[in-house]
């Protein structure tokens, strides 16, 4: 009897040394999350400056691709899977992380700092919604994506980041021969990969301690997917925004947002469905309205840009709210 005492004893003192442990990696990650994010945008700012392109356009391109790359891996990761599911989880992240990037990443940014919109970016939000609104739709009615179809994807995400060069390039030229100093565009693309690297792996180790954790505590898988892992591959997204946002550079945000949404549909899925066919049947009817809420989300950021000018710290609270009902409504 004392001896099973004893041994139930020092169960549970690992057990707490264990979480104690998974507790200080939470910690220490999201401080690396938080240098890096510092990094990847400083450096992403030079670099816009460097090649003569707004911070929108840097945001569009270079931070959304950096910051879309949990999405990316799990759609490549669900093409080789067998698992029954995997591709329904894909997918489902992929819609749960476009909302997070509007509702929780810009929402929180606009209440950090308010973005001044400049007018030129009103194509760009229109082009974010009808691609939103086209991918949803083909999401609803057909029953997999193939892979001419994801190569079809692949290159109109290649037009686009195209047609927004085109309309970008010259808005921040510098003429003071920054832009052919090769030493201070490879400084700040260095210090734009080391910080992209730096949150990629802070965001890695703060989501598995955190799964670790909420498992411990005995939270169900469904709970930790829909929330926790959902924000997950969304938190490079949110570190950038936020640091971007402390440094005035609220329209690298708005570009960051819009780009990784785009990224997420037409790049992380056409990838996947270039390895192979995606089948949508796991996605169900159990996304139709996450779908209808992305839309109406990427419908109100290009009225917005149309018409008030500015995000300011209302907009940003409504959209936060907006975010607390979904989780709440996916979780209930």
């Amino acid at each position: 009897m004392l001896q099973a005492m004893i041994i139930k004893i020092m169960y549970h003192e690992a057990e707490f040394h264990l979480m104690m442990i998974k507790l200080l990696v939470l910690v220490i990650s999201a401080i690396l999350l938080a240098y890096s994010s510092d990094w990847f945008t400083n450096g992403a700012s030079k670099l816009a400056r460097a090649i003569g392109v707004s911070d929108f356009m840097i945001g569009l391109t270079v931070v959304a691709i950096g910051t879309s790359l949990p999405e990316i891996a799990v759609s490549a990761t669900s093409a080789y899977s067998q698992l029954e599911g995997a591709t329904g989880l894909a997918v489902g992240n992929i819609i749960g992380s476009n909302i997070t990037n509007i509702a929780l990443i810009l929402g929180t940014a606009c209440i950090v700092k308010p973005i001044v919109i400049d007018s030129r970016v009103s194509r760009d939000a229109t082009i974010h919604a009808l691609i939103l609104v086209a991918a949803s739709l083909f999401f609803m009615y057909q029953s997999k994506i193939t892979r001419p179809g994801g190569l079809l994807l692949i290159l109109v995400y290649g037009w686009y980041i195209w047609d927004g060069y085109t309309r970008h390039r010259s808005v921040h030229a510098r003429r003071d021969g920054v832009r052919s100093n090769r030493k201070y565009i490879a400084q700040a693309l260095l210090e734009t990969v080391i910080g992209a690297l730096g949150v990629l792996v802070a965001c890695k180790f703060l989501v598995g301690a955190a799964i670790d954790i909420a498992s411990e505590l005995g939270i169900s898988a469904t709970v930790i997917g829909l929330t926790i892992v959902a924000l997950g591959t969304s938190l490079p997204e949110l570190a950038v925004s936020v640091a971007a946002a402390k440094k005035r550079q609220g329209m690298m945000v708005l570009g960051n947002v819009i780009g990784s949404n785009i990224a997420n549909i037409l790049l992380a899925l056409g990838i996947g469905a270039g390895i192979r066919t995606i089948t949508l049947s796991d996605v169900g009817e159990t996304f139709v309205t996450n779908i209808v809420l992305m839309v109406f989300l990427a419908m109100a950021i290009s009225i917005f840009v149309r018409y008030r000018g500015v995000f300011d710290r209302r907009v940003g609270v409504l959209f936060v709210m907006t975010y607390a009902t979904f989780i709440a409504m996916t979780v209930l």
